[in-house]
């Protein structure tokens, strides 16, 4: 096969979907109540007040960046484009509360474990494109057919394709169908797989659920998805919530009703999405100029007692980590190649790198207490499965000169700084991403933490790295990178799978015997059972932590400001919210200033 077979699959939820999660358990209600207990701020508001009928919601995505452009999500990469592309597309599947798929959406699965088969079936029989053109599974089997084409140049086609029985044949020329395919009617496929895993019962999981109009992209060539003006502009055709009615490239965006959507016309006339940047959104929050913001963690005291607004709080499903550069990406192999020789090769120098900082004093001291330690790359987030006792890289500088001193980095000249192995000078280069003015002090303050166990780290090009660029450094491993410091969003499937080693957006591309084992353990039919997939996302942490690939830093909480003309907003994740986009309604005509 000439694709890329375990890339990650983004959960059919963006940073724009008002139905955020606090809720994270997958079990029970005891796990929601783990994961929320700690929570700074509640988890919905109703404010006083007769809705009105219609008018404009103002929404600002909290960005220094722009997005790219792209309105469709078998293309788009990024959580700014995701966003935007939120409002007009529409994932085939919803989900309950804890992440689990159900039947609120435009299709449901049923699995046969035993025999290896999904079947996918509309839950309605006229469902219509926002251009009012019907939506049959003629629309899904397409999809699936066009991201397996050689020309598909996005980063969706992965396991949950690779999995299809048949799928390794029709992407090399071997097949024209794709043979565990089978349509059974024009509301049913069955999808006959190589493999069950549970990540299957996820949203955002292995099951494919991506779809697009066949009728408009039948005639567009693969190659040319990304240029055609259905995939950029108000000609796109989604099953989401909204149509497009004006974009300003890269800024902002004004949607109005789809009024085809299949769980009913939305309640406002208009919704307009602005990229706000994190300098200016306190006082566009203060003059009621928005209704819902993300607001930055670190900048709490300036807007937590504002009389116009009511904060809400969530777990975050996202980390920040740091990662270190092992190797190439081989894309012809489509898999990852670590470089033994790699300057970060060396475990003991990869966990002293841990150990030497003190992310609970920076959570408290830079970010209000609302950035937390995270002790485990599979965080909190996922209460049922995440390994709350697992040790983590708590502060402990003399741990961390101990490992350097065994590894063989040792200060030769008495200058304060470690030489390498050889007695050489040793500096490690390291990538950051621009993002706030307190995201660079907790930059220079690791740079500071570092040189105090004797390590030479410096920025490279001497600052942080605007974020599209920086993504763009790391997928091509710049050799000119050692370390970076970097942020997941995890998606509500639990499966690490971006740790895999083929996966696209395992950006270090460290691989393992060890760490690959591990990672098909947790997708395997075995872990069906409870207790199995417990006890194997346990053993995963526990390496992971072990052999340091990537240390994770932090996870937060995350603060959502609401503007009191809103009349109800919760943070609830499931597809059948009470605060989804669609059900909101507004108290007064414009927004309520301070």
């Amino acid at each position: 096969m000439k694709k890329s077979t375990k890339m990650l699959t983004l959960a059919g939820v963006t940073l724009l979907s008002v139905a955020t999660l606090a809720a994270c358990g997958s079990k029970s209600s005891s796990s929601k109540d783990a994961a929320t207990s700690n929570l700074t701020f509640p988890t919905e508001v109703t404010h006083d007040g007769t809705a009105i009928k219609g008018g404009q919601l103002n929404y600002a995505i909290v960005s220094p960046a722009a997005a790219t452009g792209l309105l469709i999500d078998e293309l788009a990469d990024n959580a700014l484009d995701l966003a935007f592309a939120g409002m007009v597309d529409e994932s085939m599947f919803g989900y309950d509360g804890n992440r689990k798929l159900n039947d609120s959406g435009l299709a449901k699965v049923d699995f046969d474990v035993e025999a290896k088969k999904l079947t996918v079936s509309l839950t309605g029989k006229d469902y219509k494109w926002s251009d009012g053109e019907p939506f049959t599974i003629d629309d899904y089997i397409f999809t699936i057919e066009k991201m397996a084409d050689k020309d598909y140049e996005g980063v969706r086609f992965d396991d949950s394709y690779t999995n299809i029985v048949g799928m390794e044949e029709f992407v090399d020329g071997k097949a024209d169908k794709i043979s565990g395919i089978e349509k059974v009617d024009d509301y049913t496929a069955v999808l006959t797989v190589k493999e069950m895993n549970p990540s299957m019962q996820y949203a955002g999981g292995t099951v494919p659920h991506f779809v697009m109009p066949k009728h408009i992209y039948k005639d567009i060539a693969v190659k040319d998805w990304a240029t055609s003006e259905y995939s950029r502009t108000a000609k796109t055709v989604g099953l989401g919530k909204f149509k497009i009615k004006d974009i300003v490239n890269g800024e902002s965006i004004t949607y109005v009703p789809n009024e085809h959507y299949f769980k009913g016309k939305p309640k406002v006339d208009t919704l307009k999405v602005d990229i706000v940047s994190p300098d200016t959104i306190v006082s566009e929050m203060k003059a009621g100029h928005y209704d819902i913001a993300e607001m930055p963690e670190d900048q709490l005291d300036s807007y937590k007692d504002l009389k116009n607004i009511t904060l809400v709080g969530e777990v975050s499903s996202s980390y920040e980590y740091l990662s270190f550069n092992f190797g190439t990406y081989d894309k012809e192999a489509q898999k990852s190649v670590t470089n033994p020789n790699a300057k970060m090769s060396d475990v003991k120098l990869r966990q002293a790198m841990g150990y030497a900082l003190d992310t609970k004093t920076a959570g408290e001291k830079l970010y209000n207490g609302l950035y937390h330690p995270a002790n485990s790359l599979l965080i909190s987030f996922f209460a049922d499965l995440h390994d709350s006792e697992l040790e983590g890289y708590t502060y402990n500088p003399e741990k961390a000169k101990q490992l350097l001193d065994e590894a063989g980095y040792k200060d030769v000249d008495g200058d304060g700084i470690r030489e390498d192995k050889d007695g050489k000078p040793f500096k490690i280069s390291l990538a950051a991403r621009k993002r706030t003015e307190t995201n660079e002090s907790l930059v220079q303050q690791y740079i500071a933490w570092w040189k105090e166990v004797g390590l030479n780290v410096e920025l490279y090009t001497g600052r942080t790295i605007e974020l599209n660029s920086f993504y763009d450094m790391l997928k091509a491993n710049d050799a000119n990178i050692d370390a970076y410091l970097a942020g997941f969003g995890t998606g509500y499937d639990p499966l690490p799978k971006v740790w895999g080693p083929t996966n696209a957006f395992n950006m270090s591309r460290y691989v393992s015997d060890e760490n690959t084992k591990l990672l098909e353990a947790m997708a395997s039919v075995e872990s069906f059972d409870e207790k199995k997939n417990l006890e194997n996302y346990k053993k995963w942490q526990e390496n992971a932590f072990k052999e340091a690939f990537a240390i994770p830093l932090f996870e937060s909480e995350t603060i959502t400001a609401i503007n009191k003309r809103v009349k109800y907003y919760d943070t609830y994740k499931g597809s059948d919210t009470k605060s989804a986009i669609e059900q909101i309604e507004l108290t007064a005509d414009k927004g309520i200033a301070e």
